[in-house]
């Protein structure tokens, strides 16, 4: 194999501006000699490089590399990065696939570089990759007595792969990810896989837990600290901003208002607005399309509940914004990763540390010198706050930054805030989960553990609900086709969905597949097995009661707020 650096030096000739960054030689370096690593570096630093760099050496050596992302946002954003890396060496971009829902360019992981969610790569790796997936089910509960046949095949792609699992942090903040993730270095040790793990926030309570399970395994760390690009942290340093910390209650949105206005007459024009929920974002968004005197065309709304399409526009849009002087983008947490804008302006909702520092990784993040931070909270409705953040993080966030500053463009003043929020009762293991997650990929003969297991996991060995397809009231009418329904599919969680109980579902007709019916659910239909009935190959999508706005994505009619 040649020396990593050699693929680095490649990489780095292809971006449009090449900088020295001497922490990701050192960081190369490191991983060209370990088996498994976890890679540290600050938002903006650019650690997509070393993605590229360990895909671009498995392409041409023969080899597979699976890049594994937390959010779709975060793959969306990286699928143009390394097809033009591959164009511009001489490669065909065919060579880079994607997976995950309605996006089977790479089944079973098998093009050579393979960029995927970490749900995918999980079923994939236990044998029940999505194209196998309603197979498994019924062969599991007996209503299908075939062969599963790719079940070993499924295994093969993700352990014979370089894998790498991109902001690593985003999978350590549940206890059943963190089990996974621990269970999968066990099994990468256990294979002699390469194993990467990255992420630009990891409190050391989380380092320690991390080191102390892959003691005996040979986990290696390549932290910034060890190597610090004393270059990029003057660069860093010297940018000037006030940081202003509010209680809003009443009148919050009057309150954003005029910090955006005042930023305006300050010189402070491409603005960003973080809120934590997406009935907050549309509204706002509505609101400042009314009232704010900036261009429409330089205003844009982005969530998680847009369709695939819509999203690509918005990905373009982005793109045409960062080319101009002035932008408002209005927001939700997708933009903690994943989206590569920046600001002089930019105004929050209190997030737990971690959430925090990702998404001020969009403030300043290029050339500009100076600018304002406005972040804000709520003691009278932190209940809203309930299934989007743990309370506790968020009131331990608050505490510290009304207690003592930070600069969060430098690793040494942020660090010190994710250590003081985050600790050990923060990371819990769930050993049994460990060991079952663990015992599934070695037991070669059928997948019926892994199928009981997904199950008992409620549809995701990683995150506490899977992502299901819905489609507003007001999109749907009688002569879809099963292609035209697709285009206005939006992903929701299952808890979610369970939470606001649809009435109907769109399922395949039997007499002609091309078709869909819209098919009335009672409440008999919540109490067990929702989850058979999803993945069920005669299922659509859930018929929700709202609207779709191409600008504003889909609008609950209720106001159902996560």
């Amino acid at each position: 194999m040649a020396d990593l650096s050699y693929y680095l030096e490649r990489v780095l000739g292809t971006l449009p501006k090449k900088e020295d960054r001497p922490f990701l030689n050192f960081a190369v370096e490191k991983v060209g000699k370990s088996g498994i690593i976890v890679v540290e570096a600050p938002t903006g630093y650019g650690k997509s490089v070393i993605s590229q760099t360990v895909a671009l050496s498995a392409l041409e050596e023969g080899l597979k590399c699976i890049i594994a992302f937390p959010l779709r946002s975060l793959l969306e954003d990286q699928v143009s990065k390394f097809r033009s890396m591959l164009s511009k060496l001489g490669h065909d971009e065919g060579n880079v696939g994607v997976r995950y829902m309605h996006h089977p360019e790479s089944k079973y992981l098998l093009r050579p570089i393979s960029l995927t969610t970490v749900d995918t790569f999980s079923l994939t790796l236990f044998g029940i990759a999505p194209e196998d997936l309603e197979v498994a089910l019924g062969y599991y509960d007996g209503t299908l007595t075939r062969s599963m046949g790719h079940y070993l095949f499924s295994r093969s792609m993700a352990l014979l792969s370089d894998v790498i699992l991109d902001e690593v942090h985003l999978v350590s903040d549940m206890t059943k990810s963190l089990s996974f993730l621990i269970a999968l270095i066990w099994i990468a040790a256990g294979h002699g896989m390469r194993l990467i793990l990255m992420s630009a926030t990891i409190p050391k309570a989380l380092e320690e837990l991390l080191r102390r399970e892959g003691e005996n395994i040979g986990l290696e760390f390549a932290k910034f600290s060890e190597n610090p690009d004393n270059r990029f942290l003057e660069e860093r340093r010297a940018k000037k901003y006030d940081f202003s910390l509010e209680k809003l209650d009443n009148g919050k949105f009057e309150k954003i208002l005029e910090w955006l206005k005042e930023g305006r007459k300050e010189g402070f024009r491409r603005s960003i607005v973080v809120f934590n929920t997406v009935s907050e974002a549309v509204k706002f968004y509505e609101i400042a399309r009314e009232r704010l005197d900036v261009e429409k065309s330089r205003m844009l709304l982005i969530h998680s509940r847009f369709t695939e399409e819509d999203k690509e526009e918005k990905r373009r849009r982005i793109e045409e914004l960062k080319k101009l002087d002035e932008y408002l983008i209005v927001a939700t947490q997708v933009i903690e990763a994943g989206v590569d804008i920046s600001s002089d302006l930019f105004i929050s909702d209190l997030a737990p540390a971690s959430s925090l520092i990702q998404r001020l990784g969009r403030f300043l993040r290029y050339d500009e010198k100076e600018g304002k931070i406005y972040l804000w909270y709520e003691d009278e409705k932190r209940e809203k706050y309930k299934g989007v953040y743990y309370l506790d993080l968020l009131e331990k966030t608050l505490e510290f930054l009304k207690e003592k500053s930070v600069r969060f463009h430098d690793p040494e003043s942020y660090q010190p805030l994710l250590n003081s929020v985050y600790d050990e009762s923060s990371f819990s293991l769930r050993g049994s989960d460990i060991r079952e997650f663990i015992s599934i990929q070695s037991t070669l003969k059928n997948p019926d553990m892994a199928v009981e297991k997904f199950i008992e996991c409620e549809g995701s060995f990683v995150r506490e609900s899977s992502l299901v397809p819905v489609i507003p009231s007001f999109s749907w009418n009688e002569n879809m086709t099963t292609k035209d329904v697709e285009k206005h599919l939006v992903p929701m969680s299952l808890s979610t969905v369970s939470r606001i109980r649809p009435r109907e579902i769109l399922v395949v007709r039997e007499e002609d597949p091309e078709k869909v019916s819209k098919i009335a659910v009672d409440e008999k239909f919540w109490q067990k097995k929702v989850l058979k009935k999803v993945v069920s190959p005669k299922f659509v999508a859930f018929l929700v009661d709202g609207s779709y706005d191409q600008e504003k994505g889909l609008v609950m009619r209720h106001g159902e707020s996560s």
